[in-house]
């Protein structure tokens, strides 16, 4: 087995598509197959390593065969279709079992369906037990279905993909949350605990069991509840986002600790309350510190006469702090550390950058975005890494308006915009930035991520929401976004803009009589001549049905429009092949204007109301011309 043959193997059986339920999507593709090309027989195959397992089956009722006599095998392994117009007279196939018993295939096409990373995963295929030549029109048909299948196919891979990295995600959250150096819990908004650390059970002396049996109430001295209760329903109310405080726990051995809180609170996508978020460190000895050196000024102002022993308990007391205030250097130096392990392992891209604007941090994420390695990336300006030669005087303008006036319109806020990579190619990217001020020094700390592949999607959704996906003309709800443009573009040039509509005489007796997919091939032919006879700065519309619309714009005089009217009425007037049928089509079209010297005032949709107009009269004036409203 190549290596190749592995890994399209490893791909399909991580899909889990192998011997899973029927899928209607599938089913559908299938069954339309069939009706398209006029077979008994039509199966979405996926190969496996010894049988082909058929995802769905139309006219079959067998679920699977061996691999060692499948025609898919040998559409896979090329990964390009497969035609046997006679199998019974093709040497790969003549004794084959499938062709010399049942299902006794003559007439065998199949189009391979494939993964993001193109390995053939499988195929859609059609079966007859007649020799068959397939015509154009139909194995395009059938190459068409089997795109939708392996768009399908690729869309639940991704979706795997992201699921992938979600718990990824959260295992990262996990270890984070169980070996932080500070207590971490998760409150319901009455007050029990969800989840609790280590940490936080070794300051309480609780084991994860007992803490999750109380509420924050219980623990909480009674004297420090009411202050903390108040600040809680300040942040749910969201009068702040968060606060801070220093109060008492009762420890299970019913000893009073001091712990410092910080509480944010999570909340669900309808902005709904979640659970709150705690950070609780020990500040116990500080505390201790802090009541000594107060019982120490009491002492001093009250036993001067005293004076040579209580210098001797001063002493005592400040050793004691010195020696936390190397512990908690130390302590500083730890949480550093986890905070810069944390920032090497994060998903986003990491940049910090001082006053100047030179870079003095680079984490892991973004050297894999921007292709610099943080030792490339460490005293250079951000401009000369990657932010584009056109942004570089907003990045200036920005840094020192921050400088001079402590005022920024993006710190704070996710914004999207364009940077460049080491390698020149420039990326979408989503950007957030904050300013800190340590020490009178200004940081300014951004996170950044490679959005390519969201825009991306982005486009293709976009697209396909403006344009017609029989005709590949523009549909509807573009003409409705552009129309108001190109009147504004004629009233701002003083030229007259037309709209012509179309409409086919008698594409319902066409479509009844040839079938549907007839009708869909001359619509298309349809817009292929429309196409034809426009100018570049003319749009062309499949408004609806058998109804079309040219937006004609930056005409001098109105008569500009004959020559394009008569070219479609003239190029209309050669017949169409269907198949093997020829037809003839006349068209019934109406035209309506807007601007010039004195453009009307009406708006873009009565514009396409009177041109719908006009083309009805042409209807009832016999079909097959032209009327015009001025």
């Amino acid at each position: 087995m190549t290596s190749h043959e592995k890994l399209r193997l490893a791909k399909l059986r991580s899909l889990g598509l192998l011997d899973s339920d029927p899928d209607e999507f599938f089913d559908c593709i299938t069954r339309v197959a069939s009706t398209i090309l006029g077979t008994p027989i039509s199966v979405i195959s996926l190969v496996d390593e010894n049988r082909q397992w058929f995802k769905s089956r139309h006219g079959i009722e067998a679920t699977e065969t061996a691999r060692d006599i499948s025609f898919c095998t040998h559409a896979v392994s090329s990964g390009k279709e497969l035609i046997v117009e006679d199998a019974s007279n093709d040497e790969r196939f003549a004794s084959n079992p499938l062709v010399v018993n049942a299902p006794n295939i003559r007439f065998y096409a199949g189009i391979p369906i494939k993964s993001v990373e193109g390995y053939s995963l499988g195929t859609l295929c059609v079966i007859d037990n007649k020799p068959k030549r397939p015509s154009v029109s139909e194995l395009k048909a059938l190459n068409d279905l089997a795109q939708l299948a392996t768009k399908e196919i690729q869309f639940r891979e991704r979706m795997l993909s992201a699921q992938d990295s979600i718990d990824l995600a959260k295992s990262k959250f996990k270890s984070v949350f169980e070996s932080a150096g500070v207590g971490i819990a998760l409150v319901n908004p009455v007050g029990s605990w969800l989840q609790v650390n280590d940490e936080l059970c070794k300051i309480v002396d609780y084991t994860q069991t007992e803490l999750l049996d109380l509420t924050f109430q219980d623990i909480t001295h009674p004297e420090d509840l009411n202050t903390d209760l108040n600040l809680l329903d300040q942040l749910v109310a969201g009068k702040i986002d968060r606060y801070q405080l220093e109060k008492r726990y009762i420890r299970k051995d019913k000893n009073i600790i001091w712990v410092e809180i910080t509480i944010t609170k999570h909340t669900s996508e309808n902005g709904e309350l979640d659970y709150f978020i705690a950070i609780v460190k020990d500040i116990q000895a500080a505390k201790e510190t802090e009541f000594a050196l107060t019982a120490l000024r009491k002492t001093l102002e009250e036993k001067v006469a005293q004076r040579t022993d209580e210098l001797h308990r001063v002493n005592q007391s400040l050793s004691k702090a010195y020696q936390e205030k190397i512990n908690s250097e130390q302590e500083l130096q730890n949480k550093e550390l986890e905070l810069r392990t944390i920032l090497d392992n994060a998903n986003e891209a990491y940049i910090c950058m001082d006053a100047e604007g030179l870079v003095t941090a680079w984490n892991k994420q973004a050297e894999h975005t921007f292709g610099w390695l943080e030792h490339e990336a460490i005293g250079k300006k951000l401009e000369k890494l990657i932010i584009p030669t056109e942004s570089q005087d907003a990045h200036h303008h920005g840094m020192h308006r921050y400088l001079t006036e402590k005022k920024s319109r993006i710190a704070g806020t996710r914004i999207e915009l364009e940077a460049v990579r080491k390698d020149g190619i420039r990326i979408p990217i989503e950007l957030q930035v904050n300013a800190l001020e340590i020490n009178k020094q200004i940081l300014f700390t951004s996170f950044l991520r490679d959005i390519t592949e969201r825009k991306q999607l982005e486009n293709l959704l976009k697209n396909e929401a403006r344009n017609d996906p029989l005709t590949g003309l523009a549909n509807r709800r573009k003409l409705e976004e552009i129309l108001p443009i190109a009147f504004q573009r004629a009233r701002t040039n003083h030229v007259y803009l037309a709209l012509v509509f179309i409409d086919l005489d008698g594409f319902k007796l066409i479509n009844d009589t040839h079938g549907h997919q007839a009708g869909d091939q001359l619509l298309k032919e349809v817009a292929n001549r429309i196409k034809h006879c426009s100018r570049l700065s003319d749009t062309a519309v499949r408004y609806a049905g058998d109804e079309f619309v040219i937006v004609l714009e930056n005409l001098k005089t109105k008569d500009d429009t004959n020559r394009i009217s008569d070219n479609i009425q003239k190029i209309m007037a050669e017949p169409v092949m269907v198949g093997e049928t020829q037809l003839h089509i006349t068209l019934s079209i109406g035209i309506a204007y807007y601007g010039g010297p004195d453009p009307q005032s009406i708006e873009p949709l009565e514009l396409i109301r009177l041109a719908d107009k006009a083309m009805y009269t042409a209807k009832k004036n016999g079909k097959n011309g032209v009327v015009i409203i001025d």
